[in-house]
Formats: structure tokens, C-alpha cells, sequence
């Protein structure tokens, strides 16, 4: 210390004071760093749990059935709910295996306008695995002439990445006489005079006034089918 001057002294603690500031810095940034890692960890984990419930949550469903049954059986005394169930959870995974295939594979049950669009469009990343997880009575239509079911389905499959993608199907039916897979829907006719009888809901001809009981020749054709 003896070879010191005032100035080397002062010299000396002035950088010990900017490296004692330097020291402090770096621990503030030390601090921060660890702040934002955590913060990234946490987002990180926020995506990862959207990620899983993404994909292990089926869709909801608007159900109204309890509220539609007694109109529908006041058209339709034969309407059976767990058949028509049924017959929608087949569509709706008839969707699916026809997009897994790259065709459609519908036998019958379907207008001709929904099997050429299914025929030119069906969704591309359906890999297989495919669930249909319920279905649900959504609406019908009995104020036109023309009785229109709309149900909705939940269904999952794997995409090629091998993901799970949740969807939610809007499936529509029309109440038909007859159908024919090449010619459509075949309109039916009064058993007294011959008349067309021109909406399916119709209790008597509009032409001699008999009444209509051809409830057991109605189907229910799906006229509409897409991704909501």
C-alpha cells in the first residue's frame, strides 16, 4: 500500500464499485431470466393441457329431445327414438370411415345431391380410430310442408400425425314415403282417389278428404351432412 497513490486508491475503488454494480446487475438479470423461464414453463404447460383436453373432450350437443318427442309422434305415431339413434350414429361414422376411404360408402338412406357432394368432398386428415362418441335430437321442422329431422353427433378420430381431432356433425333427415338411391324420393299417393298427397305430414287428402294412416312406409332420408 505504500507504493499507492491517492489517486491509484481512488482508481481501485472505483472499479471495485462498478464491478460491485456489475455484481448486482447480473443478479438482477439472473432474477429476471429465471422469471420469464418460469413463466415459460407455465405457459408451456397452460398449451399442453388446452392441447389434451383438445383432443380428450368430445363436442358438446344442443339435445332437445324432451321438448320435440310429442310433436314428432303427433305426426309420426311409429317414430322410435332409439332407432333413429341408431341409424345416426351409423351416418355419422359412415362419414368418417368414407373420408378414411376417399369415397363414399353410403348403400342407401341418402339424397342423390348429398352423395355427389360427399363424392367430390369429405374431409382429408381422417387417419382412422374413429369414435362417435352420442348423439342428439337438435330441431325438427314441421312448419313447412316437408318434416325435417336435425340431429348432431360427437365424434373423434386420428388425423395422419396420429393426433386425436374432436368434431361435432350436423346430420339432416327428410321424412319420406319411399326413397330410391338412384331416382330419389317418391311422393305417395291418397288409397281412396289417387291424388299425390303433397307433404308427409298431411292427416287428410286435400282433394276427397280421406284420411291418412301410411305411417308405416315413412323413412327418413339424410339429406344434409356437415362438419359444425
Amino acid at each position: 500500500m505504500e507504493g499507492l497513490s491517492i489517486g491509484g486508491i481512488g482508481t481501485i475503488l472505483l472499479v471495485l464499485l462498478i464491478g460491485g454494480g456489475a455484481i448486482v446487475a447480473l443478479r438482477a438479470i439472473v432474477r429476471s431470466a429465471t422469471k420469464v423461464g418460469r413463466l415459460a414453463s407455465t405457459v408451456t404447460d397452460i398449451i399442453k393441457k388446452a392441447d389434451y383436453e383438445a383432443e380428450n373432450t368430445p363436442k358438446s350437443l344442443s339435445s332437445a329431445e324432451p321438448l320435440l318427442l310429442n310433436r314428432i309422434k303427433r305426426d309420426f305415431p311409429e317414430y322410435n327414438p332409439e332407432l333413429i339413434r341408431q341409424r345416426v350414429t351409423k351416418d355419422a361414422r359412415t362419414f368418417y370411415e368414407s373420408a378414411q376411404a376417399g369415397k363414399c360408402l353410403y348403400a342407401d338412406g341418402i339424397s342423390d345431391q348429398l352423395r355427389e357432394r360427399l363424392e367430390s368432398f369429405l374431409p382429408p386428415d381422417v387417419a382412422g380410430d374413429i369414435r362417435i362418441h352420442k348423439v342428439a335430437l337438435a330441431a325438427y321442422d314441421d312448419v313447412s310442408e316437408d318434416r325435417v329431422l336435425t340431429f348432431q353427433a360427437a365424434a373423434a378420430f386420428k388425423d395422419p400425425a396420429g393426433v386425436t381431432r374432436q368434431r361435432r356433425l350436423i346430420l339432416k333427415y327428410l321424412a319420406a314415403w319411399a326413397t330410391d338411391t338412384e331416382n330419389g324420393v317418391r311422393k305417395a299417393n291418397c288409397p281412396n282417389c289417387g291424388a299425390p298427397i303433397p307433404a308427409v305430414g298431411s292427416k287428410v287428402c286435400s282433394y276427397c278428404g280421406t284420411a291418412l294412416k301410411v305411417w308405416a312406409g315413412i323413412g327418413w332420408l339424410l339429406t344434409d351432412l356437415r362438419e359444425d
